[in-house]
């Protein structure tokens, strides 16, 4: 995102997918497709546990920045272990950028040509699991980068069970929103249909963003994960 304070020394990175907003030189060009998800239904005000990801899971979001806009791709393409910790392998479309998360869904770093261009210690928990109703919690942390540390205190909490629509379709989700101790936000809406937010707004400085899923298509599975929503896929 153009303007931002923090991400500005980052923009080439996929750490803007997990913690701040889009920017311009980050679009996947994907046009809109049909969703892969079932419609909506009623969904439970507690999801017992992170759904399951997998290699060849895409989700095609488009994005606003500001006066900006575009759209991205994000695909797993690999469940690596590190240190003897599972995580995720994000790729942003067709380039270099990868983000790493944990099996909770917690952002930890972001990579590029096999090295780790930003990360955040510990990882950022985007959800606690259970995930529901009137959950809250917090993090501290510290950001770090080339060009430096910063440390965050964050707050979450689970608002609210919401029906949505976006591009993709229309979905129950649980309505998450993040604070801070300045004037950065979020809120996000998981819909467990597609294992991840359908919707997320925020701001960075004075810099407001929004994306909204286009479409997802998931790798083939034969047993849903726990914190799924509806038939494998």
């Amino acid at each position: 995102m153009t303007g931002v304070t923090r991400a500005s020394a980052i923009t080439t990175v996929v750490f803007l997918t997990a913690l701040a907003a889009l920017q311009s030189g980050c679009t996947a060009g994907v046009p809109a497709a049909t969703s892969g998800a079932p419609a909506a239904r009623s969904l439970p005000t507690s999801l017992p546990g992170p759904p399951e990801w997998k290699t060849g899971d895409r989700w095609n979001f488009s994005w606003t920045s500001g006066t900006e806009s575009g759209t991205k791709t994000l695909e797993i393409v690999e469940v690596r272990e590190v240190n003897q910790v599972r995580y995720y392998v994000v790729r942003l479309g067709g380039t270099d950028h990868l983000t790493y998360y944990t099996r909770e869904l917690h952002w930890a770093a972001a990579v590029r040509e096999s090295r780790v261009e930003a990360r955040m210690v510990p990882a950022q928990p985007s959800y606690v699991w259970p995930l529901e109703v009137g959950q809250t919690w917090a993090h501290q942390g510290t950001f770090e980068e080339q060009n430096g540390k910063t440390s965050y205190r964050d707050r979450f909490r689970v608002v609210a069970v919401e029906t949505v629509e976006v591009p993709a379709g229309r979905f129950e989700t649980l309505k998450v929103v993040r604070e801070t101790d300045g004037r950065d936000f979020d809120e996000y809406w998981y819909a467990p249909s597609v294992r991840w937010h359908v919707l997320w707004k925020g701001r960075r400085a004075n810099v407001q963003f929004e994306e909204r899923l286009q479409s997802y298509d998931p790798a083939p599975r034969l047993i849903p994960s726990v914190g799924s929503d509806g038939p494998a896929r």
